[in-house]
């Protein structure tokens, strides 16, 4: 399997890592301090054709590979956390349920404006009590032809989006809904701010007497979670390669810092507890990036990759704790002040625990492949 990256995905990884670093960075601030999507940044990404970019191009997207995305996707993940996660979600996990299972035309519908940026989606199956699995108690119940819907969802990503996919309980098993913002009795709140990832505006989504129509369900009725876990393997994939992102600026940014930095009247790269740890620190974002690549290869070729997913999320986000840590370590204290980026991008990552799936969840997925062989 040959992982070298041709010249066109060199060229648009250049790109992608020119507009972040001269562009899109330097008016973030304002983003996180508003923790929400400013206009500036939200026209800056439409010019930057940030959308669409995995959508296939019968729906208005540009179609790439995920071999192709994924080399993209670290310079993306080098943005604030919130672009970050914006291009994690927009190019893979949101459009992809809606292609796989949706019909024509909720395709038509949806797909073509997800690929623009004219509209966000959520992804609202997580609840306080059972988490993200088949025993969620968020219900619908049949009415003639319409659901009616009540529970509720928490931790949710963008969930100020357009549109919303919603997993409620029904006698057949968990159904899937296609869910338009505005949609009476659906209700959003703020949950209290986070450690990280400023700008994303988790909250909780409520249902209360909800009418969606029969025609909004995606795939079949009791396909639900098939619905929901369509995209979460790419999506642990896409994770592992956000991480390998953060990892390669984390590096860039103490390989500079070393570089400058003198103690005794020698550079502190000169010195060899520093050169350890950044030996350490760039094997690990290879190794991660290489099972990243595999991933996207074999989902590229129609092929199994739950196990090398969960494989992928789980040595990246070891690694990117790690090369966290010792970018804080090789900075000192003004690395944990706020006048470095070592200090933000240190708290961000924190959430790669918890997307999509915890360390122990992967560790369980691998060990359940292995041993069924």
């Amino acid at each position: 399997m040959d992982f070298s990256l041709p010249e066109y995905v060199l060229e648009r990884k250049k790109k992608a890592r020119e507009y972040v670093e001269n562009v899109l960075n330097p008016i973030s601030p304002a983003m996180e301090e508003k923790e929400m999507l400013t206009e500036e940044i939200l026209d800056a990404l439409k010019k930057a054709e940030f959308y669409g970019l995995t959508i296939p191009k019968e729906y208005g997207g540009q179609g790439w590979p995920m071999i192709d995305w994924f080399p993209v996707e670290e310079e993306w993940a080098k943005a604030y956390s919130m672009i970050r996660m914006l291009a994690h979600c927009m190019n893979g996990i949101f459009w992809r349920p809606l292609y796989i299972f949706g019909n024509e035309e909720q395709k038509k519908k949806y797909l073509p404006k997800l690929a623009t940026g004219e509209i966000f989606a959520a992804n609202c199956l997580t609840e306080p009590e059972t988490g993200t699995g088949k025993n969620i108690v968020t219900n619908a119940k049949r009415e003639g032809n319409e659901y009616v819907i009540n529970g509720r969802k928490w931790l949710i990503s963008f969930p100020w989006s357009q549109l919303l996919y919603v997993f409620a309980a029904t006698p057949d098993g968990i159904t899937g809904f296609l869910v338009d913002k505005g949609t009476p009795g659906l209700k959003v709140v703020a949950m209290p701010p986070m450690m990280g990832t400023l700008g994303v505006r988790h909250g909780e989504v409520l249902f209360e007497n909800m009418r969606v129509p029969e025609a909004n369900v995606i795939g079949k009725v009791g396909q639900g979670l098939e619905v929901a876990y369509s995209a979460l393997n790419l999506s642990r994939a896409s994770i592992a390669t956000c991480c390998v992102g953060n990892g390669d600026k984390l590096l860039e940014l103490s390989i500079d810092y070393a570089k400058k930095r003198q103690t005794f009247g020698k550079p502190i790269a000169s010195r060899q507890a520093i050169q350890w740890m950044l030996a350490e620190m760039g094997t690990q974002i290879k190794a991660a990036r290489l099972m990243a690549y595999e991933a996207a290869w074999r989902c590229d070729h129609g092929l199994p990759f739950d196990m090398e997913a969960s494989m992928a999320k789980v040595t990246a986000e070891e690694m990117i704790t790690d090369v966290a840590e010792k970018a804080l370590r090789i900075h000192g204290g003004v690395g944990y002040t706020q006048a470095y980026p070592v200090e933000r991008i240190f708290r961000d990552v924190r959430s790669f625990h918890f997307e999509e799936g915890t360390t122990e969840i992967q560790k369980l997925i691998i060990s359940r492949s292995l041993l069924e062989g």
